[in-house]
């Protein structure tokens, strides 16, 4: 079995079977616009070989990228977890051949066993295990892994031969939603207690190799708390008999397992290369970063359009969904007497708009309140994206163009009580009412599906496409094409 790695989560796997292309993610600028492949590489896409097996292990941005998707051939074979979206978006860019995933599901090709495994965040997601006569390979991905999906893991691979493993106690929002971006230690903790739990043979730090770009490069200082070498070390350390066999797994190289031994070999991928060790860019220092949020317009929208689409929904539109929602879904706001306070940072100023949830009728205000207690501060070319269902919330949100923060709390003689006492949470942001992420989310896969997503016959057919998998109990098995003599 040899593993190259395309970058980030972007695997190619051959087995003694066949050839499985997981998560790709095959060119630089991702996740709309707003991260780029760490370490920086370069894909020959033309060299990329054939392959039967294309594998999505969820539908975050930075595992389902629709251009990526939209470049390959749609006669392979798809595995998918259970999301329904995930296969409308596939059938939109034109693959046939979709078969959905529950936990712990196994696909059969030839003695090639594929087996889905559990995530605790239930997005959906799954890990993945590879395995043939030559080891076992399981690929952690993003997913949160517990002491029961390992029990059940090693109930049927006793010993796990290269683990590509969570390792990333990431602090993706928490800046962003004005929450602590002390060093993680409890989660980071917890990841390093599962290592021994699974206790691998050979050990990678596995996804997490993207940086923030541009006018989000700033979150870079804040999101990161560990470096690959650091992770290296500390496993090391905890479980001394690992010696050498962690190390860091960068673009171009390749894993190969041979009868249960695995080695590394730097740079011998015939289709991807490493082109620079850019991790200075990468460092843990959340109380020294340049976050300012200022609007850089990267998509060079005209001002005065923005000017006049966001007053209008703000004015307008946004007052309306208040006033018809304040006795249902933004009770909360009018039992705390919220005073919401939105500020627009355009390119050349900045407006502010607050809106005082304890009147009869709520009114859109202009300027800033002094009483007001909870906050949203958002780009205007990323709101005004979003008004057009051109950019979604992963770009607002996790791109640091939008924040928010609050302070509710209510003045008694026993002192201040505040909502859900004990915790930094309230009713969402009423933006995120007003826009549902999970609408955003699919309005703008839909965008990218219309503006990467020309099929053509070529892509379509194939003799693959003539051989389905078949479903026997838990199990998916791929039929072996047998040669006419």
């Amino acid at each position: 079995m040899q593993i190259h790695l395309l970058g980030h989560a972007s695997l190619f796997v051959e087995t003694q079977d066949c050839k499985i292309l997981m998560d790709p993610i095959l060119w630089d600028s991702h996740c709309e616009g707003i991260e780029d492949i760490y370490p920086k590489r370069q894909i020959l896409h033309d060299q990329i070989p054939e392959f039967d097996i294309l594998v999505i292990s969820h539908q975050h941005t930075d595992h389902f990228d629709i251009r990526s998707l939209a470049s390959l051939p749609k006669y392979v074979d798809v595995l998918i977890p259970k999301d329904k979206f995930l296969e409308t978006c596939l059938r939109k860019l034109g693959y046939r051949h979709i078969y959905l995933l529950k936990d712990f599901n196994e696909v059969r090709i030839g003695s090639t066993r594929l087996v889905a495994t559990r995530s605790e965040n239930r997005v959906p997601e799954y890990g993945m295990i590879f395995a043939d006569s030559d080891g076992v390979f399981w690929n952690q991905v993003d997913s949160a892994v517990n002491t029961q999906t390992i029990s059940e893991v090693k109930s049927r691979y006793a010993h796990i031969d290269f683990l590509l493993a969570g390792w990333q106690p990431m602090l993706e929002t928490q800046y962003q939603h004005n929450q602590n971006t002390c060093f993680p230690y409890a989660n980071y903790s917890h990841l390093l207690k599962l290592i021994g739990l699974i206790a691998p043979k050979t050990i990678a730090p596995g996804a997490n190799g993207f940086k923030f770009i541009n006018g989000s490069s700033w979150l870079n200082q804040i999101v990161f708390p560990v470096t690959r070498e650091q992770f290296c070390h500390d496993v090391q350390q905890a479980y001394p008999t690992i010696q050498d066999r962690i190390f860091s797994f960068d673009p171009g190289d390749v894993i190969t397992l041979n009868n249960g031994e695995v080695s590394h070999s730097p740079q011998k991928s015939t289709f991807v290369k490493k082109l620079a060790d850019d991790s200075d860019s990468l460092y843990f220092s959340p109380v020294n970063t340049d976050s300012k949020l200022i609007d850089d317009n990267p998509e060079d929208y005209d001002i005065e359009q923005m000017k006049s689409v966001i007053e209008e929904e703000i004015c307008v539109h946004l007052t309306k969904f208040f006033n018809d929602k304040k006795d249902s879904l933004l009770m909360d706001y009018h039992y705390w007497k919220a005073i919401y306070q939105l500020e627009v940072v355009f390119p050349d100023c900045s407006e502010v708009w607050y809106f005082d949830f304890s009147e009869h009728s709520i009114q859109c205000q202009k300027g800033k309140n002094s009483l007001a207690n909870v906050f949203s501060s958002i780009a205007a070319s990323s709101f005004y994206g979003l008004l057009k269902g051109m950019k979604g919330w992963d770009w607002a949100n996790m791109g640091g163009y939008y924040r928010c923060f609050h302070k509710v709390y209510q003045a008694t003689p026993y002192g201040i009580i505040k909502p859900l006492d004990g915790s930094n949470e309230i009713v969402p942001d009423p933006l995120s009412l007003k826009f549902p992420y999970k609408e955003v989310y699919e309005q703008i896969r839909f965008y990218e599906i219309e503006k990467w997503g020309q099929v053509n016959d070529e892509q379509t057919t194939d003799k693959i496409s003539q051989n389905p998998m078949v479903l026997i109990g838990n199990t998916l098995i791929k039929p072996q094409h047998k040669e006419i003599e």
